[in-house]
């Protein structure tokens, strides 16, 4: 005989799951990849931007020292301007003639003007045509070691007939002179001389390490300024080096150090004012400004990443539980089909054979035991199939009252019946007056499971040699609200590896039964509002707890 077609909802109902286990780890990867990708941008883009940064504030840098030096050399040319005016104003006196030596009305009138001058640091002189001294303040100021006519700015102020600015000798010394000529008829017969002391006139000096670098060339590349040059000015050529950032601010290498600078010339002279800073102290500098940004976004972005990485883990494992649990619920569903159509035919087939037996008659002691066994084993199908009709189809709950101790009394005559009873000890301990507001046949299906549960436990353990002398305890009693029945029994307890199963419909921990008398149980108290069934293990065995809540009498 070929088996029957498989009932048409049972096909489709439940996911494969192999299928199912390869979609949760696909969709484990992609999210593995996505969690990779959001940390790498959440590292790269602050340090991208630290980059960026760092370039832009080096390129603010330049600007700003392009802008200073602008403005210092501004500034130095207006000074010098200014020095120069002075000279001018005197030299066009019409009293002022060298010509006549050291005349008096000269005397007092350079005397008046500059003596004792504070305009001119290392003091003033007039000089004749042939760069003679005629008169100078103070009497013994410095000249020079080379003869006046072979120096650029004496040769440039005769050829032109206008006022020169320049070191008074490139080759020793650090003066810077401001010459004018004194013209009379279109002929240079003599020049007022002012001398600066470059270290205290012309620019402030350098501090410090941490400021920038102020250096003051010469129109041959002298160098003017700081006075007492640090190592990274004593560089053979440095003119060379400082000359192309007029035009174009930058980096520049001297001795080593790479700098960044800008230089301007200063107005109406020949002379070169630089500003330089040191790159790897600067670029220090906004490395731990910017690091410290860094940081912060960087903790800021890490801590919302491994937010959103917490909540993508519970939200994935959240996913795995649903979709677990709907699987479990289709499988349910499908068996419930399935039991609701078993449990249909065996209790029709139940049903012959109950009323078969009930015709039988005993014809001597032969047929009784063959027909008591007949009883038990129907019995026993026909427990499984209202068990299998109620998972399939669950009974509406009636309240009314109900004493507890009846409904016990009433599940305790049933299991007595059966053969598995006859090596058990069942010990009761029943409070009577107990009552209840229920269901009657939901609590006596429920009582019935546990004890019927714990009977066929110490059965199964005294077949089996494990316990000689199974014992059941069940006792009704009432504590404080509520009533309480307790179900023990010395049959070894549940295996620890089935305990977190317990509860689930066909887990089955032993070779009886098909695991649904628990779920019913549970589904049965708590069908009752305020009632709770719990599983405790005990020394050599197990025990169940019902609790239902006392039935308010009315006063």
């Amino acid at each position: 005989m070929s088996p029957p077609p498989a009932h048409p909802s049972l096909t489709s109902l439940v996911p494969p799951p192999g299928e199912l286990l390869r979609t949760q780890r696909k969709a484990g990867r992609s999210a593995v990849v996505g969690l990779m990708l959001l940390w790498g941008a959440a590292f790269v883009s602050p340090f991208v931007t630290y980059q960026a940064d760092v370039k832009a504030a080096e390129g603010e840098l330049l600007v700003h020292l392009s802008d200073r030096a602008g403005l210092q050399a501004q500034a130095l040319g207006a000074h010098l301007g200014l020095l120069r005016a002075e000279l001018q104003r005197l030299a066009e006196h019409p009293a002022l003639r060298p010509e006549d030596g050291a005349a008096g009305p000269e005397v007092a009138l350079l005397e008046n003007a500059f003596g004792h001058t504070s305009l001119f640091s290392a003091g003033v002189a007039l000089l004749s045509a042939d760069g003679e001294r005629i008169w100078s303040d103070p009497v013994n100021m410095p000249l020079g070691r080379t003869p006046l006519p072979s120096r650029p700015w004496f040769r440039r102020m005769m050829e032109r007939r206008a006022a020169s600015v320049g070191l008074l000798d490139e080759e020793g010394g650090g003066l810077v002179a401001v010459a004018v000529p004194i013209v009379r008829d279109e002929r240079v017969v003599g020049l007022l001389v002012g001398e600066l002391a470059t270290a205290s006139e012309l620019l402030p000096p350098h501090r410090g390490t941490n400021e920038s670098l102020v250096a003051l060339l010469g129109e041959r590349g002298r160098l003017l300024l700081p006075a007492t040059p640090p190592p990274l000015l004593r560089q053979p050529e440095l003119a060379a080096h400082l000359r192309p950032l007029v035009e174009e601010p930058g980096a520049i290498t001297l001795g080593g150090t790479r700098l960044l600078g800008a230089a301007a010339l200063v107005p109406g002279t020949e002379m070169l004012l630089a500003v330089l800073e040191d790159e790897a102290r600067d670029r220090e500098l906004l490395k731990r400004r910017y690091l410290g940004q860094l940081g912060f976004h960087t903790a800021l972005l890490g801590g919302v990443l491994l937010l959103f990485t917490v909540l993508l883990r519970r939200s994935y494992r959240s996913l795995m539980a649903a979709e677990e649990q709907l699987r479990r619920q289709e499988t349910m569903a499908a068996l419930g089909t399935a039991s609701s159509l078993i449990a249909h035919e065996v209790k029709n087939a139940l049903n012959s054979m109950q009323a078969a037996l009930s015709m039988i008659r005993a014809k001597g002691g032969e047929t009784t035991l063959p027909v008591q066994a007949l009883r038990s084993q129907a019995d026993r199908l026909g427990h499984l199939a209202r068990s299998l009709l109620s998972f399939a189809s669950p009974q509406s709950t009636q309240r009314r009252s109900c004493e507890m101790h009846l409904l016990v009394q009433d599940a305790l005559q049933a299991v007595k019946l059966l053969p598995e009873a006859a090596d058990v000890t069942i010990e009761t301990t029943l409070q009577e007056g107990l009552f209840v507001k229920g269901d009657p046949t939901l609590l006596v299906s429920a009582v019935d499971n546990l004890i019927r549960n714990a009977v066929e436990a110490g059965a199964v353990a005294h077949d089996t040699g494990q316990q000689p002398t199974p014992r059941v305890e069940v006792q009704l009693l009432r504590e404080g609200a509520e009533v309480v029945l307790v179900v023990e029994d010395n049959a070894g307890g549940v295996p620890l590896a089935f305990e977190p199963r317990l509860w689930e419909p066909f887990a089955v921990g032993r070779s009886k039964g098909i695991g649904l008398g628990l779920p019913m149980v549970r589904t049965a108290i708590r069908a009752h509002d305020g009632g709770s069934v719990s599983y405790t293990r005990v020394p050599g065995g197990s025990r169940f707890t019902v609790r239902l809540p006392l039935e308010k009498m009315a006063s």
